[in-house]
């Protein structure tokens, strides 16, 4: 487990010590400065689509027949559940740091909800088909690694909200993995093998995900 935690933990800690709010580490100015210079501002779209990729790539890969570390169902419910943790994590820390963005148009820069996404739609992907062939991985991270470039080449991120992001996200997926067979264990009991229900928070908003078998 702490192996696992390392890696997300730097990386929210780095974005966390980057960040304008604190700046000990100086790189975001420096940084967004030099992509201005040789990138300019794309206005490409491609980074909402890239957030979802690697998850639909887990999802398809299952649907599809080939055998990841769990059934589709369960799959789906991870998913469910990783990206609840996700939105939640990082919509409240957005509200709770109110970074500006460097394009001056909101409060609510850190951490970027892109690359989180991203990253935890990767990590899905490497701890389901990871196991099968390190390119699951390298492609899911470096599409996540895309998003969140992306996101600061349109300047409406700073390198230290993509840092954060890549860290929520990665936590967010270890965190369902581990809470999952809390969560399904009682349900099961009760349900049995024909509904499963997982609660789900989008954009402040609670509700659940349900599997149903027939």
């Amino acid at each position: 487990m702490a192996q696992a935690l390392l890696v997300p933990t730097l990386l929210l800690t780095a974005g966390a010590l980057t960040t304008h709010r604190v700046e000990a580490l100086e790189s975001d100015e420096e940084l967004r400065e030099e992509i201005r210079e040789h990138m300019g501002r794309p206005t490409t779209t491609l980074d909402n689509q890239l957030r979802y990729l690697p998850g639909a790539v887990t999802l398809g890969l299952g649907l599809a027949g080939v055998p990841g570390r769990h059934k589709p169902v369960d799959q789906l419910l991870l998913a469910a559940l990783a990206f609840t943790l996700n939105d939640a994590v990082t919509s409240n820390l957005k509200k709770l740091t109110q970074v500006q963005r460097p394009d001056g148009s909101d409060f609510h820069s850190f951490p970027s909800q892109h690359t989180s996404l991203a990253f935890a739609s990767a990590t899905f992907l490497h701890k389901e088909y990871g196991g099968r062939s390190v390119w699951y991985s390298v492609g899911g991270y470096s599409v996540a690694a895309a998003t969140g470039g992306i996101r600061m080449a349109k300047d409406v991120h700073w390198f230290s909200d993509v840092l954060a992001g890549a860290g929520v996200g990665i936590l967010s997926t270890q965190a369902a993995y581990w809470l999952y067979p809390l969560v399904t264990k009682p349900l099961r009991k009760v349900l049995g093998n024909r509904a499963l229900v997982v609660p789900s928070y989008q954009q402040g908003a609670i509700g659940a995900t349900a599997v149903m078998a027939w």
